[in-house]
């Protein structure tokens, strides 16, 4: 079945608060997807975010863990745990003061003033609330406790403790406090989520999310399990995970991130991996693994140069791990983001899978008639984009990509047959014999530069974007539902 899909993260969603939530305008979002024929909604990852790594959703402070900023409010007060006369006493003006673009420092400020809020009335008033609380810490132990545990520590500046047991009786008892509010925070996240998760796959809609390849050093996963990475006797990184120049970076990526010792998880037949892909897989109906490639061969970086262009790739058990992966999780949905550099033997590993890779018309251009990300050159088992979010929106790639390449677009895709240059890419890729095709919502809308969402090796003034309550007009659901019906992507329910 040929399927459609829009790319747009949750933070990305309108709001009041000042970020996308699980909140009222996701379900929306979820009936606008409905009507307009779609089967899939991709986001990117849920997990939490810190601003020492400005808030990228590629460096989580924890794997299994949810993103805090997303849990909706209004919902909070449906569910009795914050008082609607409490929200009117706070000043929203005072934290939300751009509509369009997110400010974080303001978003968690107001937030933690109302989740405190609902933390106290969720301990003093609704005790029918706890069993639900208790099973879902059952069901989460095996990464629940580290993730608070080291939020507790980080935020009480005792990271560098030999132990927990160590801390005085005052120090423990605001140690157990913050364990249990991130505690009930996470069981917030995923309460919201997954009630959403159902409306959405009640509808027909699909859930595609994004499994990023690498951790956080600032993360619980780093903190408690240094074993699964590459350290020195000191337990310090030895080198960092990156990228050489490619199609999205000139210089390379540097991401810092800390690299795995796949020797040491091969012993442990993959163990962390397996759980964080089967979390995963309940969070998301279709999983779209990060930086494939890497389980073929990751390139690692001098972590004090961090000097991209000059790292070495090395090669990991990519084949063994996806046989155990295969047995344990024998019908999981995973679609592999095969950018980049790809060699003879990612190919091979791709295949070996069975995966669908990814086609991106942007890359369609900067050679001849033989460039795989040519829709003529695509087959089924993939999934064709416009863009992803690392990708400038297709109306920014048209003022910046280089001549040679807009006039090749232009005779390819015939668009002067389109009242904007835009609707050429996407009818291009929506038509392409791939198997699922995803347009960022910004792409249908054609919006600019001014709404993209990551630029690759930079940091600043990401993952801001969000888009308006008046961007979802009639007209846009009617050209979304006629190109995609046009193509035999439109699903009828």
């Amino acid at each position: 079945m040929r399927k459609a899909g829009i790319l747009l993260p949750i933070f990305s969603l309108p709001s009041d608060y000042g970020i996308g939530s699980l909140g009222k305008e996701a379900y929306n979002f979820i009936d606008f997807l409905v009507r307009t024929g779609q089967s899939v909604w991709q986001i990117l990852p849920l997990t939490s975010t810190n601003p020492d790594d400005f808030y990228s959703p590629y460096k989580t402070n924890g794997a299994f863990s949810g993103n805090y900023d997303f849990i909706d409010i209004d919902l909070l007060i449906e569910d009795g745990i914050v008082n609607k006369d409490f929200l009117e006493t706070i000043n929203l003006k005072n934290f939300v003061s751009d509509l369009r673009y997110i400010d974080y420092e303001k978003v968690r400020n107001l937030k933690e003033i109302i989740f405190s809020e609902a933390f106290k009335n969720f301990n003093d008033k609704n005790l029918n609330k706890k069993s639900e609380f208790e099973i879902f810490e059952k069901e989460n132990i095996f990464w629940l406790k580290d993730f608070c545990s080291y939020m507790a520590l980080k935020e009480l500046n005792l990271l560098d403790l030999p132990r927990i047991s160590n801390l005085n009786p005052l120090l423990r008892k605001k140690y157990n406090e913050i364990f249990s509010y991130h505690k009930f925070l996470q069981f917030l996240f995923y309460k919201q989520w997954f009630s959403l998760k159902k409306y959405a796959n009640d509808r027909g809609i699909e859930i595609l999310g994004d499994i990023p390849m690498y951790v956080s050093d600032e993360s619980s996963d780093f903190y408690f399990n240094k074993k699964i990475f590459l350290t020195d006797k000191n337990d310090e990184i030895l080198s960092i995970a990156g990228v050489p120049p490619d199609d999205f970076s000139t210089e390379g990526q540097c991401w810092g991130n800390p690299l795995y010792d796949w020797e040491y998880l091969e012993k442990d037949n993959f163990s962390w991996w397996i759980k964080r892909i089967k979390k995963s897989l309940e969070l998301y109906d279709i999983l779209r693994i990060d930086h494939f490639r890497a389980f073929e061969s990751f390139y690692s970086i001098d972590r004090k140069t961090r000097d991209a262009k000059n790292g070495e790739w090395i090669k990991t058990p990519g084949k063994k791990f996806f046989e155990i992966l295969k047995k344990e999780l024998p019908n999981a949905k995973i679609i592999a983001e095969d950018l980049g550099i790809i060699t003879d033997e990612v190919t091979e590993l791709l295949e070996y899978t069975n995966y669908p890779g990814m086609k991106v018309i942007q890359f369609a251009f900067s050679s001849d008639c033989n460039n795989m990300n040519l829709p003529h050159k695509f087959y089924r088992n993939t999934v064709a984009y416009t863009g992803t979010h690392d990708n400038a929106t297709l109306a920014e790639w048209l003022l910046t990509a280089p001549h040679n390449a807009v006039e090749y677009a232009k005779q390819y895709l015939r668009l002067e047959s389109y009242e904007k240059y835009t609707e050429g890419f996407i009818r291009a890729v929506i038509g392409s014999c791939s198997d699922l095709a995803i347009v960022p919502l910004q792409d249908w809308l054609d919006f600019g530069a001014w709404a993209r969402i990551n630029i690759p090796s930079t940091t600043k003034f990401n993952w801001r974007f969000r888009f308006l309550k008046e961007d979802f007009t009639e007209d846009l659901e009617k050209y979304i539902s006629y190109v995609c019906g046009l193509y035999g992507r439109y699903k009828v329910r």
